[in-house]
């Protein structure tokens, strides 16, 4: 099982972190499996599973191949493309929209509450092979 997850990692092209960030596991769990310190438990693989469906459970059987058909078709999912490039993972960016969503609310009420006037600072603009334009409007 240990060689089959091993695979599922290099197949996807991921480190063994992201794929730790991305299926929501502690960094040292996976790399433990990987040099076969541990086995993965149950939950470990359900939550491969749940974060990868199209793979169903057949693969976790002894008898079974890793389908690396199937593995080379999620490597091209966008949902998780953002993990090929740039240093953040999983957690980072869940954390960094959350902390900036609750800022975009905080800064509306006040400014709101004050009666001042929005006006537009900066957009940003993120492409789907994760490089982003920034646009300072002029005044």
């Amino acid at each position: 099982m240990n060689n089959k997850i091993e695979k599922l990692i290099l197949g996807l092209g991921l480190t063994s972190t992201r794929f730790a960030d991305y299926i929501e596991v502690n960094r040292p769990i996976i790399s433990h499996i990987l040099t076969g310190r541990n086995k993965p438990s149950l939950e470990i693989i359900q939550k491969i599973v749940a974060k990868f469906p199209e793979l169903g459970y057949n693969w976790i059987s002894d008898d079974e191949d890793l389908d690396m058909d199937v593995v080379e078709q999620l490597s091209h999912k966008e949902e998780f493309s953002y993990l090929f490039s740039g240093s953040h993972n999983a957690r980072e960016l869940d954390e960094n929209n959350s902390v900036s969503n609750g800022k975009e609310k905080n800064n509306s009420q006040a400014e709101s509450n004050q009666g001042k006037t929005k006006t537009i600072q900066k957009i940003l603009v993120f492409y789907s092979d994760n490089t982003f334009e920034q646009f300072n409007p002029t005044s």
